[in-house]
Order: structure tokens, then C-alpha cells, then sequence
């Protein structure tokens, strides 16, 4: 039938008719190839890892919860600005068994869709933690322990992973050690772990060759700033290490109510009448804004990664720094 031969009105119909034949396919492909990216293989993946096959009553050891996205989507930090949720581990312990706060890697920073700012990770990262055994007291008997060989630990972690789209999901982890009069070591796990050592800030305290100083002037910034918090660093005189460049990028903390302001480091100066054995150093400021009526500098925290040379990350013998405000 040729469509010249109909009169308009059933010609009208006869071409919404057709196109409805020729798109409708067309739209259930499309919605189909959106759900088919939706649901393709997982996007991420979790794997408890510990650094014993055998655990020995009270005494503690490390584990790590390895989180895998799949390549070009990325996960998220304890902190991660205007970004996604980062992880989070729900234990399932024995009785008496205690677990530590997380420790996370460095992360990096990214820039999302709409120019947000986010602190995360583009590749898989381990997440550590430290189990500590009940004591034989904390167990219901000493003879109820000794009878029990194995322990099974389980734990459920919670995901956000992002690529274009962003999906939230869960994955059951567990963990099956056996009991032991004395630690047996999980050579995989403790060398997993031991490879990621360099990737986890130190405390400041623990930091060598460094002097450090912070500094916080209540009321100081912008408007509708609580204030103003600088942090201050410089080798001193007796630090023997190569004196090669060194790229520090400073990334703040969350805080429960407030938004603690990106900083750029700048030259600091150390004044030689105080600091007479220090080098030429760095400081960055950060502004405290919209902060809640409960906040208090010793809820102020920041994480410092030097990359020495042509590192894109900390090395051995220049770790990552770990910041707390004073209360």
C-alpha cells in the first residue's frame, strides 16, 4: 500500500503506526543496554584478608578489608568532601573479641561530574584494622575455649562506587581461623598487607626529622568562618635524608557538623630567633565554615602526603602525616 493513496488523517495515523513499530525496539534497547551497564559484572568486590592463619588467646593482629572496584570506577575515603560514602564494615565477632577504628590509605583527589571535589580511589584499596581475641576471662570459660578449635569471624561491608552512575551495594565477608597455643602467620595475608604499609599516615609524634607546629585563631576568615587553622612544618637541621623535592598535598577531614575549607601549602619562614634549627618550610591554612555550636579545634583533623621526586604518593622514609587538632 502506498502511503500517497491514503487521505491525511489515516495517513497521519499510519506513520505514528510505523514509528511506533520502528521505535519501540529501538527504546526497550536502549533502557536494556542502560540495565545491562547497571547490572554488569559487580562493580566492586571485597576480600577480608588477615596476616594469621591462627590466632593466639588476647594477643593482636591485623586484618584488611581489601575493597576492588573494577577498572575505571572508584571507591571513596573516611572523608570524601562532595563525593560519595566511603566504606563501611559492619563485625560479627565471638564473644570477648574486640575490633579497632579503621585505618585508611591516602587517597587522591578528584573532580567529579559538576566540578565536585572528591577524596577517593581509583584503583583497589585496603582498609586495616586490628582483632583482638578474648582473654580466656572474657570467654565463657576457659574450658569452653580450649574445646573450640576453629572461630569463624564474618563481617557485612557496605559500598558506594562511582563511574558515570553511582551504585551503592554490600558484600559478606567472612574469615575461618583456627586456634593456637602460639601465632601462626599467614604468609599471603602478611605480605598483602606489608605492601601496602607506606600508604597509611603516622601520627605526627611519630614523624622524624620534622618539627611541626599548628596554630588556631578563633573568629579569623572569611565571613561565617569559625576560624582559622594553620598548620606549619619544616625539617630540621639534623635530618641526613637527600634533600630532594618534595610535593605535599594536604587533604582535610570531615567533620560531623561544618566543612573544614581545601588549603594550598605555601613557603613558611621559621623565625630564627625561635626556630634556629630549622629549614625553610611549608605551612596551609584552613577556615572552619558553617560549623556547628559543639564544635571545638580538637575535632579538626588533616591527613599530609609528600611525594618526594617524581612519586605520585609517599615512600618509605617520607610517610604520609596524620593531623589532629588541639581541643
Amino acid at each position: 500500500m502506498l502511503l500517497s493513496s491514503l487521505c491525511p488523517l489515516k495517513r497521519s495515523l499510519y506513520t505514528f503506526w510505523v514509528l511506533g513499530l520502528v521505535l519501540v525496539p529501538l527504546r526497550t534497547q536502549a533502557q536494556g543496554g542502560l540495565l545491562d551497564d547497571l547490572e554488569e559484572d559487580n562493580p566492586c568486590s571485597v576480600e577480608l584478608i588477615s596476616t594469621v592463619s591462627a590466632y593466639q588467646v588476647g594477643v593482636p593482629f591485623e586484618v584488611g578489608v581489601f575493597v576492588k572496584p573494577i577498572k575505571d570506577w572508584h571507591g571513596y575515603w573516611h572523608s570524601p568532601r562532595d563525593g560519595g560514602d566511603s566504606p563501611e564494615v559492619y563485625w560479627n565477632l565471638p564473644k570477648g573479641w574486640k575490633v579497632s577504628e579503621p585505618k585508611f590509605p591516602v587517597p587522591v583527589r578528584m573532580v567529579e561530574t559538576g566540578n565536585l571535589i572528591a577524596y577517593g580511589y581509583k584503583n583497589p584499596f585496603m582498609i586495616r584494622f586490628v582483632l583482638t581475641p578474648a582473654s580466656s576471662e572474657e570467654a565463657d570459660s576457659a574450658e569452653a575455649l580450649l574445646e573450640k578449635e576453629k572461630i569463624l569471624i564474618t563481617a557485612a561491608v557496605s559500598w558506594q562506587v562511582c563511574k558515570t552512575t553511582c551504585i551503592y551495594g554490600e558484600s559478606p565477608v567472612k574469615l575461618s581461623l583456627q586456634k593456637s597455643s602460639a601465632v601462626v602467620v599467614d604468609s599471603r595475608g602478611q605480605k598483602l598487607l606489608a605492601i601496602w604499609n607506606s600508604r597509611y599516615p603516622k601520627p605526627v609524634d611519630q614523624i622524624r626529622g620534622f618539627h611541626f607546629e599548628q596554630e588556631w585563631r578563633a573568629g579569623q576568615g572569611p565571613e561565617g568562618s569559625a576560624g582559622a587553622w594553620t598548620l606549619r612544618w619544616a625539617r630540621t637541621k639534623d635530618d641526613v635524608r637527600p634533600a630532594v623535592p618534595v610535593n605535599w598535598r594536604v587533604f582535610p577531614h570531615g567533620l560531623v557538623a561544618g566543612i573544614l575549607s581545601e588549603g594550598k601549602t605555601r613557603p613558611w619562614n621559621p623565625n630564627p630567633e625561635v626556630h634556629k634549627d630549622l629549614k625553610l618550610g611549608k605551612q596551609v591554612t584552613f577556615f572552619v565554615m558553617d560549623a556547628g555550636s559543639d564544635f571545638h579545634p580538637g575535632q579538626l583533623g588533616a591527613t599530609m602526603v609528600p611525594s618526594p621526586g617524581k612519586a605520585k604518593g609517599p615512600v618509605p622514609g617520607f610517610p604520609a602525616v596524620e593531623w589532629r587538632g588541639k581541643p
